[in-house]
């Protein structure tokens, strides 16, 4: 005899104990008398409904899963639609480290190719190969075309050093104006007041929250890029949303 059975119940279903909890939250607000199991058996945690409440719950265990299907298929067509296409901003910061080890990368690789085309060269004229003194040459060549590269993006990023420095300052300052004009709080109660609800899921709320911050952001600052704008928006977010995880702007 199965312990539910003893305490009058029966076994509607079995899940993780964060999907059990959230059915038996969903039962009980469909009116119906639902536990779950304090002890997992093999990871699964049983909900259980009293008897005689077996078909409501079987009835409400489609119900609850069709509306699952429903929010997964709404959160993958945002990511979808909204966070993949939207464009990828890479700060100054970034680039600048990205340059200055190319830059580096170059100048070393032409070194190395001039090195070795010079002993390539010696060992031909050593062993009297003139005919092929041309393949060192070209190794040469291409040595000095790999060196020079190197120095003219090494010079590209001495001009972004610049670059950098105000793009800094401007990100500091708007996500510094945002946060200490507008908080977290506002922002929900702006959004539940245009919307006139406050029941929302998780990734609507998210798009909402975004949306309204973009608002305001080129309200106050005429950003015209949107990789940038949307670099921004997550700075914010996270500030607002998630404070502790967030040091800097940058």
């Amino acid at each position: 005899m199965a312990y539910w059975d003893a305490l009058g119940r029966s076994l509607s279903a079995q899940a993780t104990q964060e999907d059990a909890n959230r059915i038996a939250d969903f039962f009980q607000d469909m009116g119906l008398d639902t536990t779950v199991s304090s002890d997992p058996k093999d990871g699964l945690f049983d909900v259980l409904v009293l008897r005689g409440q077996e078909a409501e719950a079987a009835r409400l265990l489609e119900q609850f899963r069709r509306q699952e299907a429903e929010r997964q298929a709404r959160a993958a067509a945002y990511r979808a639609d909204f966070l993949e296409s939207s464009p990828h901003f890479v700060p100054s910061e970034e680039k600048f480290r990205t340059s200055t080890n190319s830059s580096f990368l170059f100048i070393v690789s032409g070194l190395i190719i001039i090195i070795l085309a010079l002993l390539h060269f010696f060992i031909l004229i050593y062993q009297r190969q003139t005919s092929e003194v041309s393949a060192s040459l070209i190794e040469l060549i291409l040595g000095f075309f790999f060196i020079l590269f190197g120095i003219n993006t090494h010079q590209k990023v001495r001009i972004l050093k610049d670059r950098i420095l105000e793009e800094n300052a401007f990100t500091d300052q708007v996500v510094r104006w945002y946060t200490t004009t507008y908080s977290a709080e506002h922002m929900d109660k702006c959004i539940d007041a245009a919307s006139g609800c406050t029941e929302s899921s998780d990734e609507e709320r998210f798009v909402l929250r975004r949306r309204l911050m973009r608002d305001y952001i080129l309200r106050e600052y005429n950003i015209s890029d949107p990789a940038y704008l949307d670099y921004l928006t997550d700075l914010i977010y996270k500030r607002l949303y998630f404070p502790n995880g967030v040091s800097t702007a940058g």
